[in-house]
């Protein structure tokens, strides 16, 4: 579904995905649903290419990281965390 909707649109917004979270857990609100990059939350209204970007800039190094086959990729992949934000006291 987000795979889908982002070959067709780059330009979805965060809670596209807070929305298909929000489904799976079966949850009442999309609201409930915080999602981080890097460690730091992100705004439901960014859109997914400006977080790609911004992921970039971040974490871009100025030499090449060479890649061999079976090697990690994990200077390649953006990991976005979530996780139920806790209720408002």
């Amino acid at each position: 579904m987000i795979k889908k909707a982002f070959d067709q649109d780059g330009n979805i917004p965060v809670s596209f995905i807070q929305k298909y979270l929000k489904k799976k857990l079966n949850l009442t609100d999309e609201a409930e649903v915080e999602i981080k990059c890097m460690g730091q939350p992100v705004v439901p209204t960014l859109q997914l290419y400006n977080l790609v970007d911004l992921w970039l800039q971040t974490a871009a190094t100025a030499q090449q990281v060479p890649a061999t086959i079976g090697s990690s990729a994990k200077e390649f992949v953006m990991v976005l965390a979530y996780a139920r934000k806790a209720p408002d006291e």
